[in-house]
């Protein structure tokens, strides 16, 4: 084994049964245009392992790597074929590869075959290990119908009689988030345009699906208008064996009454139109993640789910980071200025 990253690969890691977003295609995307690394690991000039990752500067100049754009899982993908020994060997080359000098946060899959190597591997290296619950259904369980409330069941029913739900491009989906960022004050730190062609790209390969729901009363015609008649979208894609809750968004009222209020239950609609989209390809429907107590309480009660996973979280800080961590909390105690806080900000590029 060795790890000259300048080799060209012959053959590669088999592809079908990979997570979507450790996928060659994906990643050759979701890269972005700039700052992308990806650490190998080869037998004579085959890969067998590697660990693609995004390297960003913030506005002080402290390092952060992490997964690729868009991509809620990420970290080492190593060869199947290889021994159990032959993999923690690979995965050791490849961590002994990874800057010391920048901070590192990788989201890891715990279904795959070799996860516990995958722990013990940055265990062994420095890294801390927490854990993200996502909320997933299984295709054999019961109707997706059937899984939560009857009082949002009955907010689902009357949604199907108030919306249409249609489907749309990867440029409707990203333009209509956009324009939901900017009415909120918002921005994405990461592309959009990377987030518009992994769309794309995946539809045409059959494995996303971009919906909006529409009050009914619009019709199906589309126009140059047509984001203004969207209460919400969202974006779901999938692979062998999961289909992933990626994306969603809805549009946001204005004070002044001129934007209406979306449908309240309109992401809920949508969402069971993705669990039964699932259900029907037999895949697992995933959550992809539970981020904060609203999404939690979205999954769980609103979308039904209950079965849980928890996938590994890696983390590695340098010294300088934990120092900026000190100044940010030592900031927030006491209120007063502080350049490292004011500096926060990550740049995305």
């Amino acid at each position: 084994m060795n790890i000259d990253s300048k080799q060209e690969q012959v053959a590669g890691i088999d592809q079908s049964d990979l997570p979507i977003f450790n996928q060659d295609w994906w990643i050759n995307i979701a890269r972005g245009s700039a700052h992308y690394r990806e650490l190998r690991v080869f037998d004579g000039d085959t890969i067998i392992g590697k660990l693609p990752y995004i390297l960003s500067r913030s506005l002080i100049g402290l390092f952060h790597a992490r997964d690729p754009h868009w991509s809620h899982i990420g970290g080492p993908v190593v060869d199947e074929r290889l021994s159990r020994k032959e993999q923690a060997e690979v995965l050791h080359l490849l961590l002994q590869q990874l800057p010391r000098w920048a901070s590192i946060d990788f989201v890891c899959n715990p279904n795959a075959s070799y996860a516990d190597l995958v722990k013990n591997a940055f265990m062994n290296a420095g890294f801390k290990h927490t854990t993200q619950i996502t909320y997933v259904r299984h295709p054999t369980d019961v109707d997706v119908m059937n899984t939560r409330k009857s009082k949002h069941n009955g907010h689902i029913k009357r949604a199907c009689k108030e919306l249409d739900c249609v489907d749309i491009s990867g440029t409707e989906f990203v333009r209509f988030l956009e324009t939901n960022l900017k009415a909120r004050g918002k921005k994405s730190y990461s592309p959009l345009d990377v987030m518009r062609r992994l769309i794309d790209e995946a539809v045409s390969r059959g494995q996303a699906r971009a919906i909006a729901a529409k009050p009914k009363h619009f019709g199906n015609g589309a126009g140059n208008d047509s984001l203004a008649t969207y209460d919400a979208a969202i974006a779901y894609i999938w692979d062998s064996n999961c289909c992933y809750y990626w994306m969603s968004t809805h549009r946001i009222s204005s004070l002044d009454g001129s934007i209406q209020k979306p449908h309240p239950d309109a992401i809920k609609l949508l969402a069971v139109q993705a669990m039964h989209h699932a259900q029907e390809m037999s895949l697992i429907f995933d959550a992809d993640g539970v981020t904060t107590p609203g999404t939690e309480n979205l999954y769980r009660n609103m979308f039904g789910l209950k079965g849980e996973e928890r996938r590994d979280i890696f983390q590695r800080t340098t010294a300088l980071e934990r120092l900026r961590q000190k100044y940010k909390s030592q900031y927030i105690r006491s209120q007063g200025p502080s350049l490292l806080f004011m500096c926060e900000p990550l740049l995305a590029e």
